[in-house]
Parts: C-alpha cells; sequence; structure tokens
C-alpha cells in the first residue's frame, strides 16, 4: 500500500510542479519580469481548500478528462493578482508596488485579470498535454475573489480527489508568497472506449 501512495505522489508531484513551471515561465515572459518556483508540497484532498489570512483571487479552470468536465483553480493572494494584472498592463514598478496595495479593483484592472487567467489555463493546458495527450483540455473559466480561509467556488466530480499543490512562488523583487493549484486526479488509464 505504501508503495502505491508514494508512486501516486510522485505522479501527482509530476503534474503539479510541471503545470507549475509553465505556468511560471509563461508568465514570467509575458510580464517581463522574472518569477520563480521556489518550492511545491503536493498532497490529495477530498475537498477544495482555501488560501489564508488574506484574500486571494481564484483563477478557475475547466479540466475535462478522458470526455469528463471537472473543475480545478490556482489561487493567489490578491496583491500578486493586481501585480500580474499591473505588468500585462505594462505599468511601471513604482506603480505596481502602490496598487499592490488596492483592495478594490477597477474595470481595467479585472480585465487585465480575466486576461492572466486565459493564459494561466492556456499554460496548464500545454503541461497536461504533455504529460496525457488526447486525454486532457483545460480552459479558464474566469476569476473569482475568495476572502480569507474561504474556498473557491467551482463544482465538485463526487468520488474524485484533488491534487493540492501548495507552492512557494517569487515575482521579482516583492516577498515570495503562497500559492495554491487544485487539480482533480486523472486516473492512470482512460476509460474503456464505449
Amino acid at each position: 500500500m505504501a508503495s502505491v501512495e508514494s508512486t501516486q505522489l510522485a505522479q501527482d508531484t509530476e503534474l503539479a510542479k510541471h503545470a507549475l513551471d509553465k505556468v511560471v515561465e509563461d508568465l514570467a515572459m509575458l510580464l517581463d519580469r522574472p518569477l520563480v518556483v521556489e518550492r511545491v508540497d503536493v498532497a490529495r484532498s477530498a475537498n477544495k481548500v482555501a488560501g489564508e489570512r488574506q484574500v486571494h483571487i481564484a483563477f478557475k479552470l475547466g479540466v475535462t478528462i478522458d470526455g469528463v468536465p471537472q473543475h480545478g483553480a490556482l489561487l493567489v493572494p490578491l496583491a500578486e493578482a493586481i501585480t500580474f494584472a499591473c505588468y500585462l498592463m505594462m505599468m511601471t514598478d513604482e506603480v505596481v508596488t502602490t496598487r499592490r496595495m488596492d483592495k478594490s479593483l477597477e474595470r481595467g484592472t479585472k480585465d487585465a485579470m480575466v486576461e492572466v487567467g486565459n493564459l494561466i489555463g492556456g499554460s496548464i493546458d500545454g503541461a497536461f498535454r504533455d504529460l496525457y495527450p488526447k486525454r486532457t483540455t483545460i480552459r479558464s473559466e474566469g476569476c473569482q475573489g475568495v476572502k480569507p480561509a474561504a474556498a473557491p467556488a467551482f463544482e465538485r466530480t463526487p468520488g474524485v480527489d484533488l491534487i493540492v499543490a501548495r507552492a512557494k512562488l517569487k515575482l521579482h523583487t516583492f516577498p515570495a508568497y503562497e500559492a495554491l493549484l487544485m487539480l482533480p486526479v486523472i486516473p492512470s488509464t482512460p476509460p474503456p472506449a464505449a
């Protein structure tokens, strides 16, 4: 049993790291700022997880596995989501530093966050296709503000655990932060054709 669990953890870790590496690589190129993954801890969970101590933005994901629609999300603290949006809008470091403290978002920032979400969905789609060709598709399902200690709103498929990756990321000169990636577990073999 321990061997099966360690194999599952290794596969889940590979998937989560590959997805996060692709997101970080694509975002860093788009934002023209260094963004790195410093650490990733992965586990399975029967429940969605919540960000702690602060408001987060959930970049929600539609995940189709073997033709079955499911859902996931990438949660980042509000300040980091604002930073992504501001750099996408080509704001200077000084303006971004000030805007990171915003508690309400203007229309342009919200629109830029939607574009960041589209990039995140496309990046994770590419990562999944590398590992599971022709079995998966991922797309953005928009953004959601999430209160501290609340989980994002997305439907769960009964009986399907989530891969939860707690990643420590660092963007440019800003302090490192925790991002939470939640993705449905992908069965090791596709279901038989009907």
